[in-house]
């Protein structure tokens, strides 16, 4: 082999290696597979507060209430593999920020993403504001997979700051639900709002528009227990992370392991054939490497009856 075809082809194995981890990195597939999938038969649906009040720093110790609810939602969600999730969301007005979705990196990140109403918006809150909207949710729910079961999960701190708005009660939808919750933030003492959307307190704080004092938002528990005896579930006051698989199980979701037509649409993945193909390059560079080591000992290994 001429010294020439002998670099090409070097040259061609080492830009295959190079292209080979390349299309490795890209996971190549063709055509669709069936994967299973764990599947439930329920429907959480998330009310929460995006009031300011939510920042209040009362939630174990001096964290913002929206802290602990995040990190509960998340918690919660990975207790229930399979279920659709969504999320209504309220203050100044009601709105369906997630539809009703499995895609439970959709539902990580519209927890992670939601904002808290700045100081000054709207005219203040009420608890029972969502009452409207999640109820044609729960409705559409229903007309779409009547065999699914529903549950409603309220999240806030059940502090009213306005009397406008037209009374409601969650009983009206009581009916429409299979279980649920009602979790509480925050403390009847009271605590300040970071004026920033960061919520460190490094702009100050929330004034008073009345007294120009520090205002301190305090946590209505009884109104929060009104919500849950309305809804017939459970009020849990949330001081702390943690404990939310023995609710999860109340819940008393059934699975499907994927049979029967839930399998999960894929691509035959391609990339053991890519690894397979860089092994045997990597293998031919490691013993074109091992070859010229030992060539270039020969060459300089002391010749018998050479001069010392």
């Amino acid at each position: 082999m001429s010294a020439t075809t002998s670099t090409a082809l070097v040259l061609a194995r080492r830009i295959g290696i190079v292209l080979l981890f390349v299309v490795i990195l890209l996971r190549p597939g063709f055509g669709r597979a069936e994967v299973p999938t764990q599947l439930s038969d329920v429907d959480v649906i998330v009310v929460i507060d995006r009031t300011r009040s939510m920042a209040a720093l009362d939630y174990e110790g001096k964290l913002p209430r929206i802290t602990g609810a995040k990190a509960d939602l998340t918690a919660l969600a990975e207790a229930l593999p399979g279920a659709r999730f969504g999320m209504l969301a309220f203050g100044t007005d009601a709105r369906v920020v997630l539809p009703l979705t499995s895609d439970s990196a959709a539902f990580g990140a519209a927890v992670e993403t939601l904002y808290l109403e700045k100081p000054k918006d709207g005219i203040g809150s009420r608890a029972d504001r969502p009452v409207p909207e999640l109820k044609d949710l729960l409705e559409r729910s229903a007309e779409q997979a009547p065999q699914r079961r529903r549950i409603v999960v309220f999240v806030g701190d059940g502090e009213d700051t306005t009397s406008e708005g037209t009374d409601e009660s969650y009983a009206d939808v009581a009916d429409e639900i299979a279980g649920g919750a009602v979790l509480g933030y925050g403390t009847t003492q009271g605590a300040p709002m970071p004026e920033d959307d960061d919520l460190t307190g490094d702009l100050g704080f929330v004034q008073d528009s009345t007294t120009g004092d520090t205002a301190q938002s305090h946590a209505d528990l009884d109104n929060l227990e009104k919500v849950a005896d309305e809804l017939g579930v459970p009020f849990e006051h949330r001081t702390r992370p943690g404990g939310l698989d023995d609710l999860a199980r109340s819940f008393k979701a059934s699975y499907s392991d994927g049979s029967g037509g839930h399998d999960r649409p894929a691509k035959h993945d391609l990339t053991w054939l890519a690894g397979v193909l860089l092994l045997a390059l990597l293998l031919l560079e490691l013993h074109a490497g091992w070859r010229a080591v030992w060539a270039s000992r020969h060459v300089l290994a002391p010749r018998k009856g050479a001069l010392r």
